[in-house]
């Protein structure tokens, strides 16, 4: 009955999970540097792409402009023509009395390629005339710009309407590039890195299973969440006296602590609960190495430094680790005498959702109690950023 209830509070507190935006936030601050990184390379890449297409695709073409005087004849009235505009020469030019004339100097060339190349207009004054020449060659473009000045002063001689036509300036052909985007493909490269890069940070957060506080554990299983361990045990600070509290309130008159360890480091988890457990307020402490360099504590009921190098006093708590892989038939049966066992999980590391899964799978089919759930190896400085 325990069990069918344990379970259907399980079911009902994964259905209700909800976003944490502040760890959200605290996540995306750590990921921020790789963002950044994959925005300047998209910006590189946009960048690098449209100079390698720019080179690949861009037609050859070659632009030349001649700038013409028009000296317009009188009429019989003694008045000077002023019927010549942009869109009649722009029509006139491709009239056989100017290409006749132009066609002259453009021996070997087709008509319609040099009408399809030129186009004249008359921008403000219509005295001023606008030829243009354009093409994919500049030989061709430069032929086709000395014919049509030649030919236009030729028309100026036969037509009555026109005294002379003269160049005034003559601009040698040019290559014609695209408009240089290079920046706008930079930023363009810029923003779909960085909302890609996000939006897969954004999916990854959702997948990620590792528990960082303790509301982390308390969405998802009915047990109650002891508390954190941070990396850095610096005495009896907050998280550590809270730990401690909920330790003792949760395994009441007994003095035995039987833990499992998720992540097989139940060596280093028992040092941890040896320092909070066995700490006496206003005594001292200090430590030495092992032959796994890691610290060893003796704790003592006064502040005299010298008692340090005294035989160790009595411990009053006695503390039993067992690692997720130990979890004999034997381990059980020391669990099931204990009433119950507590569970260290590791902050921050993915794995860990699916392995305690698995032990409190196991310990339920046991019926054997969970008494609650600690998070190991915390990050003060996380921790701080997010309660402030």
């Amino acid at each position: 009955m325990e069990t069918q209830k344990l379970n259907e509070n399980l079911s009902s507190d994964l259905n209700n999970t909800s976003l944490d935006l502040r760890r959200l936030v605290l996540y995306f601050q750590k990921k921020i540097w790789m963002i950044l990184l994959f925005t300047a390379l998209g910006a590189g890449i946009g960048a690098l792409v449209y100079q390698v297409v720019r080179s690949l695709n861009m037609p050859v073409e070659y632009k030349a402009v001649s700038k013409m005087y028009i000296d317009f004849e009188y009429d019989e009235g003694g008045k000077q023509y002023q019927h010549y505009n942009g869109y009649t020469w722009n029509e006139l030019i491709d009239c056989d009395p100017i290409m006749d004339q132009v066609m002259k100097y453009l021996p070997g060339y087709a008509r319609v390629t040099v009408q399809m190349a030129t186009e004249a207009e008359i921008i403000s004054d219509i005295r001023l005339l606008t030829i243009t020449v354009t093409g994919n060659d500049e030989k061709f473009t430069r032929e086709v710009q000395s014919a049509m000045e030649a030919g236009l002063r030729d028309y100026a001689a036969l037509a009555e309407e026109l005294r002379s036509v003269t160049t005034i300036r003559s601009l040698a052909p040019e290559r014609v590039y695209w408009v240089d985007r290079t920046t706008t493909s930079a930023i363009l490269g810029a923003v779909v890195a960085g909302v890609v890069s996000v939006v897969i940070y954004a999916f990854l957060f959702i997948l990620n299973e590792s528990f960082y506080v303790q509301t982390d554990l308390e969405k998802r299983y009915p047990y109650p969440a002891l508390g954190v361990m941070t990396r850095n045990q610096k005495g009896m600070e907050p998280y550590n006296q809270e730990l401690k509290a909920c330790l003792l309130k949760a395994l009441g008159e007994r003095k035995e602590l039987v833990f499992i360890d998720v992540e097989d480091h139940g060596k280093m988890r028992s040092q941890d609960f040896e320092k909070i457990l066995n700490w006496k307020e206003g005594g001292s402490m200090g430590g030495e190495e092992d032959s796994l360099s890691k610290i060893v504590w003796h704790v003592r009921e006064t502040e005299n430094e010298d008692d340090l190098f005294e035989p160790e006093m009595p411990k009053e708590w006695e503390i039993l680790a067992l690692n997720e892989e130990e979890l004999t038939t034997e381990a059980l049966d020391i669990l099931k005498k204990a009433g119950g066992a507590v569970i260290t999980v590791p902050f921050g590391v993915s794995s860990a959702g699916r392995k305690l899964d698995r032990v409190l799978t196991l310990l339920r089919n046991q019926e054997i109690p969970v008494r609650g759930i600690i998070i190991s190896e915390a990050d003060e400085e996380y921790l701080n950023r997010y309660y402030s």
